[in-house]
């Protein structure tokens, strides 16, 4: 069976939460099936590489996986391990942000950044909770319109916790990678990518030069650190008569016989 794209790091869990060691492993391992980093199909490390991840025990690890058991992700079949299931619903597709990078280094060779602001700011609610911070804590928000002759295509708005200690300056937006913080030395585990349908507000619309309420393309990016923590969230909106996303789905074959064994 297939294994992660990249080893999984040692997790410190932490001792201050009042939920059972074994509840906080569960969580790190549903959140890491989730976000595709074990793939339907794919085999967990075994009972000791898990003890050694998580600086546990058996029992918390046996426990932490009769919970993901309960719930359907997995299944454990006697003298192989356990394997996440192969119909889980909830599993995003797996993408690659190597791709990401290819599509935003051809979108800044034809396109310019105007208004650019970079400023510290309180989070709102909303902010906070897809960080995962406290309520009212500070961010240093970016915010830019990119252009094409002159002409808006997309606003762009990211959020970083202050506490990160990163200083960015307008050269940073146009860096190599599809995160600000790659580029600035964090190991970045992944990123959910969420596309979706949206209405424009006043504020979009001003800045889009489009009427209020005219559709427009919501993407939505949350990037997570090796250890699963959200450090960086993009919101993009694009004119939906801009806005064209081109994916190649390959038909997928049967797998060649081996040869000497009967099909």
């Amino acid at each position: 069976m297939e294994r992660p794209l990249k080893p999984i790091p040692a997790i410190t869990l932490d001792q201050s939460l009042r939920s059972p060691r074994y509840a906080q492993v569960f969580t790190v391992l549903r959140d890491w099936i989730l976000q595709g980093v074990y793939a339907p199909g794919t085999r967990l490390p075994s009972e000791s590489e898990l003890c050694d991840i998580f600086s546990v025990s058996r029992i918390t690890v046996r426990s932490a996986v009769e919970m993901l058991e309960q719930e359907g992700m997995v299944q454990r079949i006697q003298g192989r391990g356990t394997y996440v299931n192969a119909d889980l619903p909830t599993v995003p597709s797996r993408g690659d942000l190597s791709e990401l990078v290819r599509r935003l280094r051809q979108l800044d060779s034809k396109s310019a950044l105007a208004d650019v602001v970079i400023r510290e700011e309180t989070a709102d609610d909303m902010t906070a909770r897809d960080l995962q911070i406290p309520a009212g804590e500070q961010v240093t928000h970016v915010s830019y319109v990119r252009t094409r002759d002159g002409e808006p295509l997309g606003v762009t708005e990211i959020y970083i916790p202050s506490s990160l200690k990163v200083t960015l300056t307008e050269d940073d937006l146009h860096g190599p990678a599809p995160t600000l913080l790659q580029d600035k030395g964090f190991e970045i585990l992944g990123a959910h990518q969420l596309i979706g349908a949206a209405l424009a507000d006043s504020q979009i619309a001003s800045q889009l030069k489009i009427p209020v309420g005219s559709p427009v393309v919501r993407v939505r990016l949350l990037v997570l650190e090796l250890t699963s923590r959200p450090i960086e969230l993009l919101l993009a909106y694009y004119r939906a008569d801009q806005y064209m996303h081109h994916v190649f789905l390959a038909a997928s074959r049967p797998a060649a016989p081996t040869p000497g064994v009967p099909a």
